[in-house]
């Protein structure tokens, strides 16, 4: 992946991580967080068209884009927190997709008094297991996942990306299914057999558990057309979180912001009301 104008190294615990910063210092602080099936280049249109209101970063998870793969123990947690310490962002409104909606969950459990908001597209969070939902609300999602690894395994890399496309990015066309297609092949060792992941750290306490401490604005939004757990799960977070709120996006899948732009820029500018609201009242 070619180095953008804007990107800059962190060196990191067993690696280093890459990330782009636009806007002045003095300017609210935006973090977006990719999701497991893309990296940081899904919020190309984003980083731009905030970084002209916005102090905005984007950084690519371990093994992800420019990032350097992990080959020991690591945590996503303390690599946000690393970001976050090293540009010296204050009170930073987080926008995580996916497992980057998870990281910014637990990332908000853990520093409480760190961030601003989230906005979170059909976000995972830490500590789920099958008991707190429907019987077979996860049917899909292992049918769909379990033959995308099978078919990898094998070398049927078309084929595993066609497995992928239909669980996660179903409403993808034209150029937006392309753009998905190559962040997939070229980041096929995490997406497909999570090479990274394997050594990611366990949180504790887990955020199942710790959803009722999170005290800030939250809006988690999900596309009627994404992966059929998603509603689930985020209905789970908004129903533990006080006062967060969710929207399902018609029309929309996993990669949200790509498949339902105008949708991801009506609810951000939403989130930054409520939250100029909750400062002043």
């Amino acid at each position: 992946m070619a180095k953008s104008e804007t990107m800059h190294y962190l060196d990191v615990e067993g690696g280093r991580i890459a990330y782009d910063i636009s806007g002045p210092e003095n300017w609210q602080a935006v973090i977006l967080i990719h999701e497991a099936i893309a990296d940081r280049r899904m919020w190309n249109r984003e980083f731009s068209n905030l970084a002209k209101l916005y102090r905005v970063v984007r950084y690519d998870m371990r093994g992800f884009g420019n990032s350097t793969p992990a080959n020991s123990e690591f945590s996503s947690i303390d690599d946000l927190k690393a970001v976050i310490d090293h540009l010296k962002l204050k009170h930073p409104i987080i926008v995580g997709a996916s497992m980057g909606g998870r990281i910014a969950i637990d990332f908000a459990i853990a520093h409480p008094n760190v961030v601003l908001g989230l906005l979170l597209i059909s976000p995972g969070f830490s500590g789920m297991d099958f008991p707190m939902f429907p019987d077979g609300v996860f049917d899909a999602d292992e049918k769909a996942s379990r033959a995308a690894f099978e078919a990898f395994t094998a070398g049927k890399v078309e084929e595993a990306f066609e497995h992928l496309r239909g669980l996660w990015g179903s409403a993808l066309k034209g150029s937006n299914l392309e753009f998905f297609r190559t962040m997939v092949m070229e980041n096929a060792s995490e997406v497909f057999q999570e090479r990274s992941g394997q050594h990611e750290r366990q949180v504790e306490p887990k955020a199942a558990s710790q959803l009722s401490y999170i005290h800030l604005p939250l809006l988690v939004l999900v596309g009627d057309r994404d992966n059929p757990a998603m509603p689930h799960v985020a209905r789970y977070i908004v129903d533990h979180v006080p006062d967060a709120k969710m929207k399902i996006i018609p029309g929309a899948d996993h990669l949200l912001n790509l498949t339902a732009p105008r949708a991801f820029d009506e609810s951000f500018a939403g989130l930054m009301e409520t939250i100029k609201s909750s400062r002043i009242h």
